[in-house]
């Protein structure tokens, strides 16, 4: 798939979340592997180890109404 169809998918799912400069990475390290799964694999899976370790993520519960 053409980097340019992968950016437009992740834009329909994410919308307004989309921020291209967190998923930048990602896309050039598949971009780099050409075609090279397991290249492409290992540098997805860095790329989430180093992410797991530096997350901003907050999850909210929102209270059930009664």
């Amino acid at each position: 798939m053409p980097l340019p169809a992968v950016e437009n998918d992740l834009k329909a799912h994410l919308h307004e979340h989309y921020v291209d400069s967190d998923w930048r990475p990602a896309l050039k390290a598949i971009m780099d592997a050409e075609g090279d799964t397991e290249i492409a694999l290992n540098a997805v899976n860095a790329l989430a180890e180093a992410a797991s370790r530096h997350t901003g993520l907050k999850i909210r519960i929102p209270a059930h109404p009664q």
